[in-house]
């Protein structure tokens, strides 16, 4: 099961899991977002961001990122007993992602399963055994897996905020008329630079924020989109295509 914790700095977290967790997430994400599919969807600029950590954590199980080495919990009588006397540590791979965009993620990709199920329990027409693409029991696998990826970000903003103030939060979530269709992302990138810059000291509280304006958009979001939006009717381009030549990330990141 994958697990996560807080980096250093509070710049973000540190996702961690085994190959077969890193595998079977990687696998979810590809099917939850139609990756083989052409067809422009409500949802498709939050697909994107999650194939970006998708990106991330299947370069992490091919070695590209960290490799984090943990002891593990058997006992020597045990080990002994199971045949596995000489296996000490257990391999664990690790990405880390910005805070804020975790938190959109965690927020907006539960959004988004009814309309992903369209992807599952259908068949290849062009295949003459009409080969099933994927089932409806894989969008239940799925679905939990995400489910699992939102409900560990959240324990962590909890971890930083305290229960008080996440429990504050998640009643804001559960009044939210916000489903983050065709959501302007730029924003997303726009929250990650401005936490980059807080002091560290203050992170906590501009956690709290930039949440907050994920659930209820802020007018510094109305303003990008309109902007955003304008711009991709005039020259025909998806939402998420749209580059903002004021949203630079700094080459080396303080985790």
């Amino acid at each position: 099961m994958i697990q996560a914790k807080v980096t250093k700095n509070l710049t973000g977290i540190t996702i961690q899991g085994d190959y077969d967790d890193f595998n079977d997430l990687v696998n979810a994400i590809y099917r939850m977002t139609g990756v083989d599919s052409n067809e422009a969807g409500l949802y498709d600029e939050v697909k994107m961001r999650l194939l970006g950590l998708c990106y991330d954590i299947r370069h992490a199980y091919m070695g590209d990122r960290e490799v984090v080495l943990k002891d593990n919990v058997l006992n020597e009588d045990l080990k002994e007993e199971m045949g596995i006397k000489n296996c000490e540590q257990n391999i664990y791979y690790s990405v880390n992602v910005l805070y804020p965009e975790a938190l959109f993620l965690a927020l907006a990709v539960p959004n988004m399963f009814i309309c992903c199920n369209y992807y599952y329990g259908k068949r290849d027409e062009c295949d003459q055994e009409f080969k099933m693409f994927s089932s409806n029991s894989d969008y239940l696998k799925d679905k939990a897996l995400l489910m699992l990826l939102s409900a560990v970000i959240f324990q962590l903003l909890e971890e930083v905020i305290g229960s008080d103030e996440f429990n504050k939060v998640y009643k804001l979530i559960e009044k939210s008329r916000e489903y983050y269709i065709h959501y302007v992302t730029q924003y997303v990138d726009y929250c990650n630079l401005e936490f980059l810059k807080t002091d560290i000291n203050k992170r906590k509280d501009k956690l709290i924020d930039i949440t907050k304006k994920f659930i209820k958009p802020s007018k510094e979001y109305q303003r990008m989109e309109k902007r955003i939006k304008e711009y991709s009717q005039k020259h025909q381009i998806p939402i998420y295509a749209v580059e903002d030549d004021n949203l630079e990330y700094p080459n080396e990141i303080e985790w």
